[in-house]
C-alpha cells in the first residue's frame, strides 16, 4: 500500500504541474477592449491635406509666423506632418507640426538674407502605412531696405 500512496501522490503532482504549465504557457489573455490597432496592411491611400494657413500672410526676415493645416487619414491614421519653408534665397527650414484643436500647427521665425520675393511653404504628411501627401502655398516676402549710402 505504501507504493500505491506514493503513485497517487506522483500522478496528482504531475497533473498539478501540467495544469500550472498550461496556465503559464497560455498567459493571461488580455488585450480585449480599447481601440483596435489601425489597419495599415491594406491602406494604399495617402492622407488628405486641407488648405495651408500661414500667419502673417506677408513675411519679412525675423518675423515669427505660424503654419496650420488639417490632415486626415481614415484608414491607418496620420503619423506625422512637417512643413518645409523655402525662402527667397533658397535656404530652407523644417517645422514639425503637432495636432492642436483639430489642426496640425507649428511656429517658426522667418530667417533669410533679406532679399524680397516669394516664400514657399510645403506641407508633407505621412500616414501609419507609409503613404505620403504634399501640398504647398506661396507667400510674399518683403526684402530688407537697402543700406544707407553713408
Amino acid at each position: 500500500m505504501r507504493t500505491q500512496k506514493s503513485r497517487g501522490f506522483f500522478w496528482t503532482g504531475c497533473l498539478a504541474g501540467l495544469f500550472a504549465l498550461t496556465v503559464i504557457a497560455c498567459g493571461g489573455g488580455g488585450g480585449g477592449g480599447g481601440t483596435p490597432p489601425p489597419n495599415t496592411g491594406s491602406d494604399t491611400n495617402p492622407p488628405t491635406l486641407g488648405t495651408i494657413g500661414v500667419s502673417p500672410s506677408v513675411l519679412y526676415s525675423g518675423v515669427d509666423a505660424q503654419v496650420a493645416v488639417s490632415a486626415t487619414d481614415a484608414e491607418s491614421g496620420v503619423a506625422n506632418v512637417v512643413a518645409v519653408i523655402t525662402y527667397p534665397d533658397n535656404s530652407q527650414a523644417s517645422v514639425a507640426l503637432s495636432l492642436q484643436q483639430g489642426q496640425y500647427r507649428g511656429a517658426f521665425t522667418a530667417q533669410w538674407n533679406g532679399v524680397g520675393g516669394k516664400v514657399r511653404v510645403q506641407v508633407r504628411a505621412a500616414d501609419r502605412a507609409g503613404n505620403q501627401a504634399t501640398r504647398e502655398t506661396e507667400l510674399d516676402a518683403i526684402g530688407n531696405p537697402p543700406n544707407p549710402p553713408f
